[in-house]
């Protein structure tokens, strides 16, 4: 799990030395890999699903576009080729 929280958190621009809620989901990313039974895994998915919640929630949002913007760049440059009347 700790691999891919790492992952998620520097997709989502989120840097857990800066940010006390990513280091929290990276250490309870660590105790759920090192969990012994499953009440203390349990535990701490539970609480690194929460502290994910809560990181996401402060990403910034991206700014890639939609699929509706990717249709209206091509009509666009096809607009943009055709040759004026």
């Amino acid at each position: 799990m700790y691999k891919a929280t790492a992952a998620e958190l520097a997709d989502l621009g989120i840097n857990p030395e800066a940010n006390a809620t990513g280091a929290a989901a990276l250490r309870l990313a660590t105790e759920l890999d090192a969990a012994r039974d499953s009440k203390e895994a349990a535990a701490a998915a539970r609480e690194l699903r929460q502290a994910m919640a809560a990181v996401r929630g402060m990403a910034a949002p991206r700014e890639t576009g939609d699929r509706v913007d990717e249709l209206a760049a091509r009509a666009a440059q096809r607009a943009a080729r055709r040759p004026s009347a």
